[in-house]
């Protein structure tokens, strides 16, 4: 099982090349940073490659989804924009070796029905899959929640469901965020139980707070367990916002299985 590191989230106070040796010197074997272009592709392979790391997954450019941008990926009328941002993560994600493309959805724009926008959403998912599956690359979806990220459209694991089904293009893999899922009053427990399968990548930060594994309320513990009984085979990493440097000690690191250099 790879675990991954976020390189924004919780390394963010170090100058960027030191991220990937902090990670891997942590244990970390992984990282995610959804949105690597400002660094031309061949760059970034080699920070991932001299710290043998892999890159969790990257995502399509996407709208300025923090902002309120209406999504390329359920706007009728930004079909253009949409059709760019899968082919410069065709040509990103190959040279940096990451098989997992993760589609956002972003805010529904005003003049656009709910039905609409769902509708889109999974016509455009199942374009990309079908795009990506042809360059051996697949498909992730994540349920952001709307109260942190206003407007989100597909923010809850039931409706990210609801897409699967009418996408049906079995190669589409979900990322369980379990803080998102608790903003949500989702138990991301039952939700593996029922739906392993689908699940590709779990992230992990507490609730409420967003902060380090143990600040808050969820049991990450019995989380663990959970895992262990499902056998889950896919990644696992930390998002969280810090409250204190993880140079001074990783969160999870015995659940997690780090091996420190």
């Amino acid at each position: 099982m790879h675990t991954s590191i976020h390189l924004s989230y919780v390394l963010g106070a170090l100058p960027f090349e030191e991220r990937f040796v902090a990670a891997r010197q942590l244990g970390f074997s992984a990282v995610e940073y959804p949105f690597p272009y400002e660094m031309p592709a061949s760059e970034y392979a080699r920070l991932l490659s001299d710290n043998g790391l892999r890159q969790i997954s990257i995502g399509a450019p996407a709208c300025d989804y923090k902002g309120g941008e209406p999504g390329f990926s359920l706007t009728p009328s930004k079909k253009s924009e949409f059709d760019r941002s899968i082919d410069t993560v065709i040509e990103y994600a190959k040279i940096i070796e990451c098989s997992q493309v993760h589609v956002f959805a972003g805010p529904k724009a005003a003049d656009v029905s709910e039905a609409v926008a769902f509708d889109t959403y999974c016509d455009r998912v199942a374009q990309a899959h079908d795009r990506l599956q042809a360059e051996g690359l697949t498909v992730v979806i994540e349920a952001v929640n709307a109260r942190d990220f206003k407007g989100y459209f597909i923010d809850h694991l039931g409706l990210v469901l609801r897409a699967i089904a009418q996408i049906n293009r079995p190669a589409v893999k979900i990322i369980l965020d379990v803080y998102h899922a608790h903003v949500n009053g989702e138990d991301p427990i039952d939700f593996l139980a029922k739906h392993a399968d689908k699940v590709a990548h779990i992230q992990l930060a507490d609730y409420p707070g967003r902060h380090e594994p143990g600040t808050a309320m969820i049991d990450f513990p019995l989380l663990f367990r959970a895992l262990r009984q499902l056998d889950y085979t896919g990644s696992i990493g930390l998002e969280y916002v810090p409250t204190r440097s993880i140079l001074d000690g990783v969160p999870l690191a015995r659940e997690l299985d780090l091996n420190p250099h």
